[in-house]
């Protein structure tokens, strides 16, 4: 229940966020008329004050209960009064509320509304294919998002995510992102010369924030690693999901990159079934080859079917089976 008041209470927030004064003003002015007649018709009719600015209320809001009614001419003249200055000023209360709703909505499809998130959300800084063919499994990975794009709409109507439409070169408009306030910055643009000039803005921006960029040439790749990029995927679905992985996962790139780079000392490598694992069952192979060679059965292949961390007690080895290993290829 607490969870649900606190995610009315941010909404309301986010939605009154850039009209606070507006709705403060009119609010205050409703609150004072009201103080003000449930003061006389208090006065006048000679009940508590609660129960008068209760009458206020009821009689301001249109719903009337008839529970409490004047029962003289000052308290009926003062109902009346009330009739033309509270329901105007609840009117024009509720319709600018209306309005404010209305304008955030076309504030977030057309890309012009500033980012509300304080702190630790994820900056998207462009919209390549890999980032359109993403952006739903990062925002299930994510609790805030915020896409900074040369775009005509939003791409999402998710309630945690906001698009920014800008320039991702321009330090203004990453800017209007809270980058320096973000837990994490994902960079990918088309044209890998935008996406190297931004990432040289956010990382001059924001010296410590983990930075994420997807490109599509390798030598661009190898320039985002000089200039301190913390990750850098290059071209393919085998990125795309590396990328996704990486919100939650921060060096998922590296631990691949070493796992298929076959210098490393410890790579992916796949080797024959040994004699005397033959029957053995899988957790009994992957004691004795982690005790006696330093090396760890990730899976098995057989028959073509590749099998990832099988059931250590049912799964037993066959002849033909081959060996999926964290080792090393010689």
């Amino acid at each position: 229940m607490l969870n649900i008041f606190l995610g009315l209470f941010r909404r309301f927030n986010i939605i009154t966020s850039s009209h606070r004064s507006d709705i403060i003003r009119i609010f205050s002015v409703l609150i004072v008329i009201l103080l003000i007649f449930a003061f006389l018709f208090s006065h006048y009719e000679k009940i508590s004050f609660f129960k008068a600015f209760y009458w206020a209320v009821a009689t301001a809001s249109t719903v009337g209960y008839g529970d409490v009614v004047p029962h003289n001419t000052a308290g009926r003249i003062i109902a009346i009064l009330l009739m033309f200055f509270g329901i105007g000023i609840l009117s024009i209360f509720l319709a600018t509320f209306s309005s404010i709703m209305f304008d955030v909505k076309i504030k977030r499809l057309l890309g012009t509304m500033e980012n509300y998130f304080i702190k630790e959300h994820i900056v998207i800084l462009g919209y390549s294919d890999i980032i359109a063919a993403s952006l739903d499994k990062i925002l299930k990975e994510s609790h805030n998002v915020i896409l900074l794009a040369a775009l005509e709409k939003n791409p999402s109507e998710e309630k945690n995510f906001i698009f920014i439409r800008g320039n991702i070169i321009d330090d203004k408009d990453i800017l209007k992102t809270k980058l320096q306030q973000a837990e994490l910055c994902i960079i990918s643009d088309n044209d890998d010369s935008k996406t190297l000039m931004s990432a040289i803005a956010a990382r001059t921006l924001s010296r410590d924030l983990y930075i994420i960029a997807y490109v599509h040439k390798k030598e661009t790749a190898r320039a985002l690693k000089e200039i301190g990029i913390n990750e850098v995927f290059t071209m393919g679905n085998f990125s795309k999901n590396l990328l996704v992985k990486s919100i939650k996962i921060k060096g998922v790139s590296a631990f691949f990159t070493q796992l298929m780079d076959e210098e490393s000392r410890n790579s992916l490598v796949e080797k024959d079934v040994f004699d005397n694992l033959i029957g053995k069952k899988f957790y009994e192979a992957l004691l004795f080859l982690k005790q006696t060679a330093g090396e760890i059965i990730v899976g098995i292949k057989r028959n073509d079917k590749t099998i990832i961390n099988p059931d250590g007690e049912s799964f037993i080895i066959e002849k033909n089976d081959k060996l999926l290993l964290i080792g090393k290829s010689t």
